[in-house]
C-alpha cells in the first residue's frame, strides 16, 4: 500500500489540475446517471420470507378465498356527542358514499356493520378495502381531501393504515455540516481549510447517494436506506478528509508544501484506506445474515461510503497541492489555546488504572437498561403527535384498548375430528387475550380460523408471547397451528434479527481481532480493542433503550414517547459502529506504537501518541456526533433510532474506550502490550498501515 502512495503522491504533484478535474468529472457524471436516469426509492416494508408468519399467511390466501387480499384503512371517527346521533349518522352515511366513489376502493364497511361503537358510542370506525394489495401515495392524499369535508370542532376524523413514506430531509445534512464546519475552524484555526474537508464530504455525498440512486435501476432500495447511507458517507466523508488534512498542516508548519503533502499522503493515507475497507467489510458483512433488506442496506452504504473515499483522494491531496499555502498564514487565533489532547495524555499518565477501571465501570452501568430491549418495528404510535396516523392510534387505543392494532390470525388443520373443540377449550386458558372471533371454515373445509385481538399492544412483550403460546398449543391438539397477521409477522422478524446477532456479532468481533493482530503484532491490543467495542456497544443499546423505549428525555431528543427498538437497529449499530471504532483504534495506536519502538518507554509513547492524535480524533469524533446526533431532530423514528444510536455509539467509542480504556490499559500493560509469540509472527502476513 506505501508504494501505491508514494506512486500516487507523485501523480499528483505533478499532474494537480487533472487529478482535480477527475474527481470533479467523476462527481457530474455520476450525479447525471444518478439523478437523471436512475430508479426510485421503494416503500416496500421490511419483510423476511420463510417464517412461520409467512407460512401461514400463504395457507390463509390460498385457502379462504373471501379473505380480502386487498390493502385496508381504517376511517376512525371520535364525536363530543353520540355517534348514533341522527345527524352523525347521516355525517357517517354521506362519508360512506363518498368514500365508495373512489378511485380503487372496494367496499366501505360501516361501524353498524362492524359493530365497533365504542366509549359510550363516541368512537368508531369505517373500514375501507382497495383492490389493489397496497395504499399509493396519490390514494392516501384522496382520503385525506376526502376526510376535511367531513371534520369539524364536534367530529373528529384520523386515518389509519395509510401509505407512509419516510420523508429524506435535507435539514439535518445542513445541521451536521454547520456543526461540523465550526468544529473544523477552531481545530485548524482557519475558515478556508476548514472548508476543504466539508467541500470534499459533500461532493462524496452527492456522488455517493447518486449512486444509490443508479442501484434503485436493478434492485429495491428504501428511504431509510438512503438516510442512513447520508449519515455514514457525510461523516466518515468529513473525518477522513480531515485526517489528511490535519497531517499536512502538521507537517507544513515543518517543512515545504512538497514534503508536507508526502509525508500527508503516505503516512495517512494507508490509514484512511484500512479504516474504510473496515467499515465497508463490516457493511457488506450484514449480506451474510440472510437476511434480504439488511443485505441492501449494508451494501448501498458501503457503495456510498466507497464513492466518499475516491472522491476525497482526488479532490482533497490535489486541491492541497493547487494552494499549498491554504489557511496558513491567515490563522484565527482564540484567546485561550484549546488542547483536550492534553488534558487526556496527562489525566492517562497520572492515573491509569482508576481511569480504565472507572470507564469500564461507567459503561457497564450505562449498559444495564440493554438488559430489557424490547424489538419490534414501528407503527403508528410511534408516529409525531400531530399526524393522523397517531392520532388514530391514540384515539383507539384509548377506546378499544392497547391490543386494537395488534390482530391475530390463527389457523388449524381441520381432520374431521373434534380438534376444532379442543383448540377453542385450550386457547380460552391462554392468558393475555382480549377477545376470539367465532372459528370461520375454508370453503373446502380444510382449514378454521379464528381472529384474536390481545390485550396489549403489537410490540409488547407479552404480545409476543401469546404468538408463541398460541403456537405450541399444537402439542396440545396434535394439529399444526399456524398463526400470521402483521403484528406475528413483525415478531418473527424480530426473533430472527435478535437470533442473528450473536453470530454476527462474533463474526466481526473475530474479524475485528484478527486484523489487529496482523496491523500491530500483538495480542493484548486486539483484545483490549473488542473488549472495548462491546462494552461501547452495550452502552449504546443501554442508551437508546432508556431513550427510545422507556420514553426518558423523549420531549429534548424530540421523540414521539415509548416506543420498542427498532428491529434491525442492533445489527446495524454492530456493522458501523465496529468500521468507525477501528478508525480510532488504527489513528490512535498506530502513533503509540511508533513512539514505543523508538522510546521503548510506555508513558512517553502514550503521552506523544495522544497528544499529537488526539485533537485529530477528538475533532473527528464530534463531527460524527454532530451529524448523526442531527438526524434524531426529524419526525421518522426509524432515522431518529439509527441517528441516536450512532451519536452514543461514537461517543462511547472514541472519547470513553479510544482516549482513555485503550491508552491506559497500554500504560498498565507496557511491553507486554506488544507481545506476539515468534511462531505466530512468522505465519501472520505483514499489514503496513502507518
Amino acid at each position: 500500500m506505501s508504494k501505491f502512495f508514494k506512486w500516487y503522491t507523485h501523480k499528483v504533484k505533478k499532474f494537480p489540475k487533472r487529478i482535480l478535474g477527475l474527481g470533479v468529472l467523476v462527481v457530474i457524471i455520476t450525479a447525471i446517471l444518478g439523478l437523471g436516469f436512475g430508479g426510485s426509492l421503494s416503500s416496500e416494508g421490511m419483510t423476511i420470507g420463510n417464517t412461520p408468519a409467512q407460512k401461514a399467511a400463504d395457507i390463509v390466501s390460498k385457502n379462504f378465498k373471501n379473505t380480502s387480499s386487498g390493502a385496508q384503512v381504517q376511517v376512525v371517527l371520535k364525536a363530543k356527542d353520540s355517534l348514533k346521533t341522527s345527524e352523525n349518522q347521516k355525517r357517517i352515511s354521506n362519508l360512506q358514499n363518498t368514500l365508495q366513489k373512489q378511485r380503487n376502493i372496494k367496499t366501505v364497511i360501516t361501524p353498524d356493520q362492524l359493530f365497533n361503537y365504542a366509549n359510550k358510542d363516541k368512537v368508531a370506525y369505517l373500514t375501507v378495502t382497495y383492490t389493489n394489495k397496497t395504499v399509493t401515495d396519490a390514494e392516501t392524499a384522496n382520503l385525506v381531501k376526502v376526510i376535511k369535508d367531513y371534520r369539524n370542532s364536534t367530529f373528529e376524523i384520523e386515518l389509519s393504515g395509510i401509505s407512509s413514506k419516510v420523508e429524506v430531509s435535507e435539514t439535518p445534512e445542513i445541521v451536521g455540516i454547520s456543526i461540523a464546519f465550526i468544529i473544523l475552524v477552531i481545530t485548524f484555526g482557519s475558515f478556508l481549510i476548514a472548508g476543504l474537508p466539508i467541500l470534499s464530504a459533500i461532493l462524496g455525498l452527492l456522488t455517493g447517494l447518486s449512486g444509490i440512486f443508479v442501484v434503485t435501476k436493478f434492485t429495491d432500495v428504501a428511504s431509510y436506506d438512503l438516510s442512513l447511507a447520508a449519515m455514514v458517507a457525510l461523516a466518515v466523508g468529513i473525518d477522513y478528509a480531515l485526517f489528511i488534512v490535519a497531517r499536512y498542516r502538521d507537517e507544513r508548519e515543518k517543512t515545504n508544501s512538497d514534503n508536507a503533502i508526502y509525508v500527508a499522503l503516505t503516512k495517512t493515507g494507508p490509514s484512511v484506506i484500512f479504516a474504510a475497507s473496515t467499515i465497508i467489510v463490516a457493511l457488506l458483512g450484514m449480506s451474510a445474515l440472510g437476511i434480504g433488506f439488511l443485505g441492501v442496506m449494508g451494501a448501498v452504504s458501503a457503495l456510498c461510503v466507497l464513492l466518499v473515499v475516491i472522491v476525497s483522494f482526488l479532490i482533497v491531496p490535489s486541491t492541497l497541492v493547487l494552494f499549498p499555502n491554504l489557511g496558513i498564514h491567515r490563522r484565527i487565533t482564540f484567546s485561550k489555546k484549546i488542547k483536550p489532547s492534553k488534558g487526556f495524555a496527562k489525566l492517562l499518565n497520572a492515573h491509569s488504572k482508576l481511569v480504565m477501571i472507572v470507564s469500564v465501570a461507567f459503561l457497564i452501568l450505562v449498559a444495564l437498561p440493554a438488559s430489557h430491549i424490547q424489538l419490534g418495528l414501528p407503527n403508528d404510535g410511534s408516529k409525531p403527535l400531530n399526524t393522523t396516523e397517531r392520532k388514530a392510534f391514540d384515539i383507539k387505543d384509548n377506546a378499544y384498548g392497547a391490543g386494537n392494532d395488534a390482530m391475530l390470525v390463527a389457523v388449524i388443520k381441520n381432520n374431521g375430528t373434534n380438534k376444532t373443540r379442543e383448540f377453542e377449550k385450550a386457547i380460552k386458558l391462554l392468558s393475555n387475550i382480549k377477545t376470539v372471533s367465532p372459528a370461520i371454515s375454508s370453503a373446502n373445509g380444510k382449514y378454521t380460523m379464528y381472529t384474536i385481538i390481545p390485550k396489549t399492544e403489537a410490540n409488547g412483550h407479552k404480545t409476543q408471547v401469546l404468538v408463541n403460546n398460541v403456537r405450541h398449543l399444537q402439542t396440545k391438539i396434535d394439529l399444526p397451528v399456524y398463526v400470521t397477521g402483521q403484528t406475528a409477522a413483525n415478531i418473527d422478524i424480530s426473533n430472527k434479527l435478535m437470533s442473528a446477532l450473536p453470530k454476527f456479532l462474533i463474526i466481526i468481533v473475530t474479524f475485528a481481532f484478527f486484523l489487529l493482530m496482523i496491523a500491530f503484532r500483538s495480542i493484548l491490543i486486539p483484545l483490549v480493542a473488542v473488549i472495548g467495542f462491546v462494552l461501547s456497544l452495550l452502552a449504546t443499546l443501554g442508551v437508546v433503550v432508556l431513550t427510545i423505549q422507556d420514553g426518558h428525555l423523549a420531549n429534548i431528543l424530540n421523540l414521539p414517547g415509548k416506543s420498542s427498538v427498532l428491529n434491525f437497529l442492533p445489527v446495524l449499530v454492530v456493522g458501523i459502529l465496529f468500521g468507525l471504532a477501528m478508525d480510532y483504534e488504527v489513528f490512535l495506536v498506530s502513533r503509540i506504537r511508533e513512539e514505543f519502538i523508538l522510546s521503548g518507554d510506555s508513558k512517553a509513547s502514550i503521552e506523544k501518541g495522544v497528544h499529537d492524535t488526539g485533537s485529530a480524533i477528538i475533532a473527528a469524533a464530534l463531527i460524527m456526533i454532530s451529524v448523526f446526533a442531527s438526524f434524531v431532530f426529524t419526525n421518522e423514528i426509524i432515522i431518529q433510532s439509527m441517528g441516536l444510536a450512532l451519536a452514543s455509539g461514537v461517543f462511547f467509542d472514541a472519547f470513553i474506550v479510544r482516549m482513555l480504556i485503550v491508552p491506559a490499559a497500554i500504560n498498565v500493560f507496557g511491553k507486554y502490550n506488544w507481545y506476539l509469540p515468534k511462531w505466530l509472527d512468522k505465519i501472520l502476513p505483514n499489514l503496513n498501515i502507518e
